[in-house]
């Protein structure tokens, strides 16, 4: 109540100020039109004309806010939480709506699907991107299945990296922050030919570890990382572009910061194996635009291969009691054609055929209790979907509009597993040559088929209407998918990998978007209910034989409810204020799978939905001036909070309340350069990734994984 107090006050503040704020000549608008590709038509639309509840944060806002990772992003937009697990370094954990995952399984399929150049992330290792060159990310919240596709339950991110322009540039970027981390990116464009354009970026990340480990008295969380991205724009006519990009990223370190709360509090890691993670990720996307005159054609081709190494020391205490190793090998190749068409003054139309195939292979080795266990398991997992999708909007008068659409997808999966046998003269995986004799599909599990096609029709209905005064109201129906599938990481002898089914999602959503005092001032509003049949969920459950059990079903129907609000205002000439707000309440309606251990009953219905959090706001302040000589100053501080959320299915753990304070200030010098200092988690908040209970035969306490604590840093930039 009190941090809804907060926020309602702040809003207080805001909204009335619309009438002060249009008296003053020097008032600038509070952003200028912000253009979003969120309907997948012809051309780039208004933020403001769009019926989707949406955040846009351009290349100059991440640049302000000091945001190089996804996971920075703490409390940006209401009801959205992007967490790394932790436990793989990269592996996204990103919840929306109360719709997210809590597993770094890599069969499970995400709820929020990531984009990056219109190209779909085919698993969440990975999709924890480095930001440096983006030109925008757009968050959609609520499901965006039609034109998108599956795993966009809870919602969509979609990051465009910047393009090259026509003439000769360079940018650059250097930072160091406390830990110690230093930063460097940098970027030069040009034509290389009258109708070809350029550029090359490039981005370092070395960080040395923001943690210190007990153990040994050195410091912990070590990173080399970083990306190369080459690009190129051919333009050859006024109808046809089409863009080629290449990305070369990589990640070496440390384990995860992993804390036990039986050998260490506060910060404090204590490990006497520092385990290790490494990742290199490869992408390359052609995309093609063709003006027809009518509509235009576009066409998305990409491909993304993927390796990973990583090592934990999961007991999290300064004895040899639970380390797991894993290794994950995915490649992917997928296309999109699309034609959006403008049919005369009434009809908007996006219409296209998809395709995508993936295939992954993953190992795990554990050793526990010093060797007196070392097994592994393993899986080779393939998917492959196809689609057909279309939408319209059709207006029916001057100010309404009917919006219908839907998307046909057919997606097949077959698998390969080896359970984990808690033997080491069983195991069935060679972890060091990758192989496994695979038990199943097989006699282990004789009704369990290997292979299953699921055929799903995601329809959505809407209408607009444009109020005399301006601004838009709007209401959708719409339907989810998030995809069935198999386990890869089977430690269960009893219970097969799979298949478990698809979950169904109905959505209904209603929303305003309102700008007053000439732009001044901006209230975007949204209440939304949610209903989830064959909810798919990964539950953690302890054994006291192989530490910790992953099992992935369909648990059960379930609800959520909310509301979200943002709200931005142009104080003066020089201030900004900004304020969201977000409401989330969820609960099962039946279930179908024992979740705490006693049986499906009542006690299993009064459990919280894991990742679902409550509450969560953010406040913030941004003062804007020119200077003399061609100088210019510009500070900013944000405050936000997200309440606890459950993160095990039977509610043995709970994710602590994240609360951060950011500032900065910059200020820009002739010549194009800028200096700035930044802080991040001012409050030293303790917050993890994951947090797991562990069973008394491995010295029982949590597994947990840190956040970092209060970062502040200094950074020097150019543009020319």
């Amino acid at each position: 109540m009190r941090s809804l107090a907060i926020v309602v006050s702040a809003v207080a503040v805001i909204a009335p100020s619309a009438g002060i704020i249009a008296q003053g000549e020097a008032a600038q608008p509070v952003m200028d039109v912000v253009l979003v590709t969120a309907q997948k038509r012809s051309a780039a639309e208004d933020a403001q004309s769009v019926p989707v509840a949406l955040t846009v944060l351009g290349g100059a806002a991440l640049e302000t806010l000091h945001a190089t990772s996804m996971e920075h992003l703490v409390s940006i937009a209401p009801n959205v939480a992007f967490e790394d697990a932790g436990t793989i370094p990269g592996f996204a954990n990103f919840t929306i709506r109360g719709l997210g995952i809590n597993s770094t399984v890599p069969s499970v399929e995400p709820t929020v699907g990531v984009f990056v150049d219109g190209i779909y992330l085919g698993m969440s290792t990975g999709a924890v991107l480095d930001l440096f060159d983006v030109s925008d990310v757009e968050i959609l919240r609520g499901p965006q299945a039609t034109l998108f596709g599956r795993n966009t339950t809870g919602g969509a991110v979609l990051v465009s990296t910047r393009r090259p322009g026509p003439e000769l540039a360079a940018r650059g970027r250097l930072s160091v922050e406390s830990g110690t981390e230093t930063k460097l990116g940098a970027s030069v464009e040009g034509p290389l030919a009258a109708t070809l354009d350029a550029k090359v970026a490039v981005f370092l990340d070395r960080d040395e570890g923001w943690f210190t480990n007990r153990f040994d008295g050195r410091s912990y969380g070590a990173n080399r990382g970083g990306f190369v991205r080459p690009m190129l724009v051919w333009t050859p006519s006024d109808g046809f572009d089409t863009t080629l990009i290449y990305e070369r990223g990589w990640s070496r370190g440390d384990g995860a910061p992993v804390q036990n709360r039986v050998a260490a509090d506060g910060f404090g890691i204590n490990v006497d194996y520092r385990g290790y993670h490494d990742l290199d990720q490869t992408a390359a996307t052609l995309v093609s635009n063709v003006d027809l005159g009518a509509g235009v054609l576009t066409n998305l081709l990409g491909y993304r291969t993927l390796h990973q190494a990583a090592a934990d020391d999961i007991d999290g205490q300064p004895l040899s009691r639970f380390n797991a190793f894993s290794l994950l090998r995915q490649h992917q190749i997928s296309d999109e054609l699309r034609y959006a068409v403008e049919l005369g003054q009434r009809v908007d139309l996006t219409a296209g055929l998809y395709y995508f195939d993936q295939e992954f292979r993953y190992f795990e080795r554990r050793v526990l209790n010093n060797g007196a266990i070392d097994s592994s398991l393993g899986a080779v997992i393939a998917d492959t979907n196809y689609a057909l999708f279309a939408e319209a909007s059709i207006a029916l008068a001057s100010r309404t509009t009917v919006i219908a659409g839907g998307r046909l997808t057919s997606e097949q999966k077959s698998a390969r597993t080896a359970t984990f046998l808690p033997s080491t003269a069983a195991s069935l995986c060679d972890f060091a040559r990758e192989t496994c004799a695979f038990n199943f599909p097989g006699a282990a599990f004789p009704r369990a088929p290997g292979s299953k096609t699921w055929d799903h029709f995601t329809p959505k209905l809407g209408v607009t209407f444009r109020p005399d005064g301006g601004g838009l109201v709007y209401g959708t129906w719409t339907r989810g998918l998030r995809s069935g599938g198999y386990n890869a990481r089977n430690a269960s002898v009893i219970i097969p990998p799979g298949p478990y089914d698809s979950e169904i999602q109905r959505s209904l959503e209603a929303g305003v978007k309102r700008d007053w005092a000439e732009g001044r001032v901006r209230l975007n509003a949204a209440i939304f209910g949610n209903r989830m049949k064959h909810m798919q969920r990964d539950v953690t459950e302890t054994d006291p034989v192989v530490g910790i059990v992953q099992v992935t079903r369909n648990t059960a129907d379930a609800h959520i409810t909310g509301f979200e609000t943002e709200v931005a205002a142009r104080v003066g000439a020089n201030v900004t204020l900004t304020a969201n707000v977000g409401h989330l309440h969820g609960a099962y309606d039946e279930i179908f799978y024992d979740l705490d251990g006693g049986g499906i009953g009542a006690s299993d219905l009064a459990l919280e939905l894991p990742r679902l959090a409550k509450w969560t706001y953010d406040l913030g302040w941004e003062y804007a001036r020119e200077l003399r000589a061609g100088r210019s100053l510009r500070v900013r501080a944000d405050y936000g909070r997200r309440s606890r959320a459950a993160l095990t299915d039977n509610n043995s753990s709970f994710l602590v309340p994240a609360k951060n304070l950011t500032a900065s200030a910059a200020l820009t010098l002739p010549g194009r350069w800028s200096v700035s200092i930044y802080g991040r988690n001012l409050l030293d908040t303790v917050s993890e990734g994951v947090i797991s209970p562990l069973p008394p035969t491995l010295g029982g306490g949590t597994f947990r994984t840190l956040n970092e604590g209060r970062v502040v840093g200094a950074e020097v930039a150019f543009e020319y």
